[in-house]
């Protein structure tokens, strides 16, 4: 057997003081340099840190102890549990036959099932406090929306990271055409950045054209709500700065085309006084 990474030294996690919201916060930021199709060996490796970290945490919140049955052993391939020989054999083994299938469905089952209805349902609690008062929302709120255990796992995660950038964009203008910025009052910068924290959208590293223009697209939002987010007179000072800096532009390139023109001018000159003279 070979022994595996301590899941919390490879999420860089303290094991005696990390929260369950420390270890999804650990996985997503290293979700970003770490993608499944660049190096998928590094990602299953992520994802299993996570699952064991996060059991592991929940099992110390409630027995205040950490989960005396956790092994970080993988596990040898093809091994087999051999069953005592029958008096009278020889050294031999024979093997436990295979346990029958059960027709009841396990609790992986039962959650692949129900896993679109916790999505939808975390959604509906998500928009409906993004966007039911029209208003900013609370943040405090949103932390623990996001924070739910009914979204813990990396596959909701994912999912919600999907659906949540999709109805940012949606909101924002990405879908009209021609494409304008829009700033819902509930978007804040405040809210934009928990989200984006939280999910990583404008720092995600990918291949993919598609997610690129998405988070994009996202990056000149949050821009302009951090404009209309700063002071008046800040955004003034700022006006007056680009303002400047163009009118230098211009004058510098009107002085070069000044020079250029006397140059060509003066070159004229010689040539034609001397095809006069000759």
């Amino acid at each position: 057997m070979t022994m595996s990474s301590d899941p919390f030294d490879l999420l860089g996690l303290d094991r005696a003081s990390a929260t369950e919201a420390d270890v999804r916060r650990a996985y997503a930021e290293r979700l970003k340099t770490t993608r499944p199709e660049d190096d998928r060996a590094g990602f299953m490796a992520l994802r299993a840190a996570f699952e064991q970290a996060r059991e592991n945490v929940r099992w110390r919140t409630e027995y205040g102890e950490d989960d005396p049955y956790e092994d970080y052993e993988e596990e040898g391939a093809g091994a087999a549990e051999a069953a005592p020989a029958p008096a009278g054999d020889s050294d031999e083994l024979t093997f436990a036959p295979e346990p029958e299938p059960d027709d009841e469905p396990g609790p992986q089952d039962t959650d692949e099932q129900t896993f679109e209805t916790r999505i939808d349902r975390a959604m509906d609690r998500l928009v409906d406090l993004l966007t039911a008062t029209g208003f900013e929302p609370d943040l405090k709120h949103l932390k623990a929306c996001l924070d739910d255990n009914d979204v813990a796992g990396i596959d909701e995660f994912q999912t919600l990271q999907w659906r949540v950038r999709q109805l940012l964009c949606d909101r924002t203008g990405y879908n009209l055409d021609p494409q304008e910025i829009r700033r819902p009052v509930w978007l804040t910068l405040e809210v934009f950045d928990t989200l984006d924290q939280h999910f990583g959208w404008t720092h995600q590293p990918t291949t993919n054209p598609f997610l690129r223009r998405l988070n994009d697209w996202l990056s000149r939002v949050r821009t302009d709500i951090a404009w209309y987010a700063a002071p008046q007179e800040a955004r003034k000072q700022a006006l007056l700065k680009d303002m400047k800096s163009a009118d230098k532009e211009e004058r510098g390139s009107m002085a070069w085309l000044g020079a250029a023109g006397g140059i060509i001018g003066y070159a004229l000159f010689q040539f034609f006084t001397r095809n006069a003279g000759g």
